[in-house]
């Protein structure tokens, strides 16, 4: 009986991988953190967690997001 190739099959790498890239999201004219935590994450009191994911790049006013910027988003 000859040899079965099934042990040299080679599959597809993880796909865990590239669920593990952070969700983001880019801040719209009159977006605020509350509406982009209802929206995104579906409570609108989770602001606090993407504004401590992204004080780097809002600063320290939660309150001054500007068109444009790139959030992270939390799981």
């Amino acid at each position: 009986m000859p040899e079965s190739n099934e042990s040299h099959r080679e599959y597809p790498k993880n796909e865990t991988e590239t669920e593990t890239k952070t969700k983001t999201y880019t801040v719209d004219s009159g977006d605020n953190l509350s509406a982009i935590a209802k929206q995104e994450l579906g409570d609108a009191n989770r602001w606090r967690e993407i504004y401590e994911l992204n004080k780097d790049v809002i600063g320290n006013n939660p309150d001054l997001i500007q068109p444009g910027m790139e959030l992270k988003l939390p799981s």
